[in-house]
């Protein structure tokens, strides 16, 4: 049963306290960033993590990745993906690859600041997470070839320890045990968990 939890902040106090603190977004080419200077542009990849209001609450957008994907089939993530030559910053990156897969328009987006890269161990990308306001999600339609689904959970659930759990992944015979977050059905957990717990840091983390 979802709990109905009280944010210690409100949510004009929420999104003030991340302009504040989350990194000035990166106007850089969309070859090499500074901070990947020993990273491929093959290798660099941008996201966007999308935030919101609904029921009194910030809501986190998230996708569900379609079982039709090379990797990480089923897996929970935020809209992203690879930079591309037509990209002129990671900005552009994380807004196209959103409107793609789940239909957010870059004009409606207000990105307001970056979290810190982000290394996929398996993959070896490095991931640039941007954090941006949009005006719901109601209207959001997924594009079936790269993500099953849309859900957002409330940023308070997400620091909830009555939320917090493990996820066992198989792979062949080998079975490893991770942190995760565990909501209506979906399982938060890896990468996603990390860049997660960087924005749950940034806003409630000590001054």
């Amino acid at each position: 049963m979802r709990r109905n939890l009280k944010s210690s902040l409100d949510n004009s106090a929420l999104i003030a306290r991340l302009r504040r603190r989350l990194a000035p977004t990166l106007k850089a080419s969309a070859a090499v960033p500074t901070e990947t200077a020993n990273v491929s542009s093959s290798k660099t990849a941008a996201v966007l993590i999308p935030l919101f209001e609904r029921e009194d609450h910030v809501q986190v957008l998230y996708t569900r990745r379609s079982d039709l994907m090379p990797s990480h089939q089923g897996q929970v993530a935020f809209p992203g993906g690879r930079i591309d030559p037509a990209d002129h910053d990671l900005i552009a990156t994380a807004l196209r690859e959103a409107h793609e897969e789940v239909g957010i328009e870059p004009h409606k987006v207000e990105v307001i600041g970056r979290l810190p890269p982000a290394a996929a161990a398996a993959s070896g990308y490095s991931v640039f997470p941007f954090v941006a306001k949009i005006d719901d999600a109601v209207s959001l339609r997924p594009d079936p070839r790269e993500v099953a689904e849309i859900f957002s959970v409330p940023v308070d659930v997400l620091r909830d320890p009555g939320f917090r759990g493990s996820y066992k992944f198989k792979r062949g015979k080998h079975v490893a045990e991770f942190p995760a977050i565990l909501y209506g059905g979906q399982v938060i957990w890896g990468l996603t968990l990390r860049i997660t717990e960087n924005l749950l840091e940034l806003i409630y983390g000590g001054d």
